[in-house]
Order: C-alpha cells, then structure tokens, then sequence
C-alpha cells in the first residue's frame, strides 16, 4: 500500500551571539542603504517637481510706476443757490450746462399762490429775516477768522523784528517763511468775507424779487434762481459744498470721518421747501483733490511736485497733477499724508462725484522687472527665487521701486525665470 512520506522537520540551527548581532547589523545597514537611495532619489526629482508644480515669469526691462492707494475727496470751488420759498422747481439751465454770469438758472412755483397770495407774501418775509439771520452769522464767524489771522500776524511780525534786532538769520527767514503762509491765508479769508457779503445781498434781492412776485402774481414764478457768475450747473448736492473748497485754509487738516455727507439730486417736477438747495455752481472749471494715501516719509511728494492720478475705477489713464501742499496725519494712522492736488484738466466725469478711489503715481523707476509675487524676504533682505538646471536658488535684489502688480529690482538679468508666489 502506498503511503505519504513523512516530512522531516527543519532542524533548528542554534547561532551563537556573535552571529546574531552581525545579522542585525545587516539588517540596520540594509535599511540605511535604501533610506539614502530613496532621498537620493527624491532629492534628484525634486527640482523637477518644483518646477513643474510652481509658476514661474520672465524677468525682463522696463519701468514702474511708484504708486499708493488712497482715497480722494473731490475739491471745486463751488457754491449751491437756495430757494427762498417752498414749492416745485422747473429747471431752465439742465444739469452739466454752462450759465453765464446771472442768467436764469431755475424757477420755484408755489401751487398755492393763486389761493393764498398773502400767504406767500408773509413766507417770503419770514424767509428773508431767516436770510438775513444766517447770513449774519456766517458772516460773523467769517470776520472772527479774519481777525483771529490777523492777531497771528502781528504776533509774528513781533517775534522778527526781536530776532531780525538780534541779527538772528535763521529764525528771521522762518518767521518769513510763517508770515507769508499766514498773509496768503488772511487774504483768502478776505475773500471769503466778500463772497459771503456777496451772497447775502443776491440772496436778499432773490427774496425780495419773490416776494414781489408773490403780490402781483399768482401765476408767475414766485423765486427766480440765477447763476451767481459763470459756471457748470449740476443738481447733485451733498451739504458739504462750503467744506471741501480750494480756499479753505484748514483744507489739509480736514478729516473726512468729521463731515457725513447728505447726497440728493433735485429732478423736474421736485418739491422743495424753504432754504432748500436747488443746484450747485462749479466756477473757475479746475478740479482739485484731497487725497489721503498711507506713504512712506521719503517717498512723500512736497508743494510742486508733479505727480499723476489714476482713477481706477472710472479710467485707465492717469491724470497729470501738481501737489499744492502736503501733511502728515498722525491722528488717522503712523503713515498717512494728506495731498492738496490740483489735476492739469478739468475732470467732468467729477462733476457729481464728491470722494473716488484713486491711485497716486509719485514717480517712474527703470530696471528688471518680475512679479511683485515674486519678491521674497530673508530678515531685511529682498530676494527672489531664481530657476537654475531644474532646481531654485535665492538671489538677493535691490528693490527700486513697485506698485500692486510689478516690482523693478537691480541684482538679476533680463530673461531670468523667477518662481511666482514665493514663501
């Protein structure tokens, strides 16, 4: 009968310690010798994998241009015209048409006038005194400006001749410098104390103009609005006319956070009550800007210096300006600058805008360009990450200039790869 061979079982083969400790040691060198082959492999394809994954851009020359973000607030010298009387307007002049100087800009129509004449004629005499009332005390608070320039003035005009008698050069050419800014301003507030007179007397000839129409006839306009001088008339008001002006003296200091704007814009057909503005006048056609940018010291553009604006989201191309004045605003952050700016154009695209976003371009700087992605720091340094032979290295750069998208730099050539979006 057939039967399976039994299977002889293995004999154990007993090692001696020594032996044991070698074959362990294989084993270890073993695992080292394929952890080494492995992150040599890995090191080898890396750069490859880099490259492949990460984006990279082409240095190459050109130029710049140095620019900082801000916010602008639109500056004209313009003035609103009030209606002495309630009641629905009709527009002569449409909004962004020129007047000439006194012509008839609109017309208030009181839809009561016919059945309450009296009426009308006791609303314009109480209009009139509410005139003369606010006329006063602007003209008031205008006089106590003047007089308070004019206190700085004699005060200055003291303090040099003490130091003009000392023969003190330095501090004599300052108060100069002081008395002639103080002078500037003492007559722009002249100047402003004649436009108010000004406009209290057109204010009370219009009254007196409507009240007579109100006795004679109820079916006439009973207020006649003219154009104070020559001017572009737009509807779109926002209270803060008289605020924002190129004459005012503290133009700089103004921060935009302490005047809430009130836009409307008055239509055909619109009621309006007493003392109510019915349009605007925009004299002298020159746009000007308060613009506030956060900008390093150095880089801050001082009284005319030439600059440009970019208004981003109403044009490409920037605007040629020249800076009026500068100053630091400490009270709103370390960095901010506020700009007096007056554009070489007028912008009508401005007319009915009171604050716009903008980008202040202060310069144009030449050299390599690359991604402002691209720029990497180490500690104080700035450097970007070059492609070399499937593998990256750092370059440090000198860094010329930059704005939101590009950066010149000087330390590497035209046609060099650069990794974009670099940690």
């Amino acid at each position: 009968m057939w039967t399976t061979p039994r299977r002889k079982r293995p004999r154990l083969e007993e090692h001696t310690p020594a032996e044991r400790a070698q074959k362990r040691f294989a084993k270890a060198a073993a695992v080292v010798v394929v952890a080494v082959l492995s992150y040599s492999l890995f090191a080898a394809i890396r750069p490859m994998i880099m490259m492949r994954s990460s984006g990279t851009a082409h240095a190459y020359s050109g130029w710049v241009e140095v620019s900082f973000p801000g916010d602008a607030v639109i500056v004209r010298d313009e003035r609103t015209r009030a209606t002495p009387i309630s009641g629905v307007i009709h527009f002569v002049v449409e909004t962004g048409e020129r007047a000439a100087a006194g012509a008839v800009v609109a017309e208030v129509r009181d839809r009561a006038a016919a059945e309450a004449a009296q009426s009308s004629s006791l609303r314009a005499e109480e209009e009139t005194n509410r005139f003369v009332q606010e006329c006063a005390m602007r003209e008031q608070r205008e006089k106590e400006r003047l007089s308070a320039l004019r206190v700085q003035i004699a005060i200055k005009e003291t303090e040099l001749r003490a130091y003009t008698d000392r023969k003190d050069a330095k501090n004599a050419n300052r108060l100069h410098a002081e008395l002639a800014e103080l002078r500037q301003r003492e007559d722009q507030a002249v100047d402003a104390l004649a436009r108010v007179r000004e406009e209290a007397r057109a204010a009370a000839a219009a009254v007196a103009e409507a009240k007579r129409r109100s006795d004679t006839s109820s079916t006439r306009a009973l207020a006649v609005l003219r154009a104070f001088g020559a001017s572009l008339i737009s509807t779109h008001i926002d209270g803060l006319e008289a605020v924002y002006s190129p004459a005012n003296p503290d133009l700089l200091g103004i921060s935009p956070a302490d005047h809430t704007p009130y836009p409307r814009a008055c239509s055909e057909g619109d009621s309006v009550a007493a003392g109510a503005a019915v349009f605007r006048e925009v004299q002298n056609l020159r746009t000007d800007l308060l613009v506030f940018a956060d900008v390093p010291e150095d880089a801050a553009p001082g009284a005319g210096s030439r600059v440009r604006v970019r208004f981003p989201r109403l044009a490409t191309e920037a605007v040629p300006a020249t800076v009026i004045g500068s100053r630091r605003r400490p009270d709103m952050s370390a960095n901010t600058w506020s700009f007096h700016i007056a554009l070489d154009r007028y912008a009508t695209t401005l007319t009915d805008l009171r604050s716009e976003k903008v980008a202040l371009v202060t310069e144009r700087v030449s050299g390599i360009l690359v991604p402002r992605s691209a720029l990497a720091r180490k500690g104080e340094d700035y450097g970007v990450w070059l492609l070399r032979t499937n593998r990256f290295i750092w370059r440090s750069v000198t860094l010329l200039g930059l704005n939101e998208e590009e950066a010149a730099v000087e330390g590497i050539r035209e046609g060099d790869r650069v990794l974009v979006r670099a940690r």
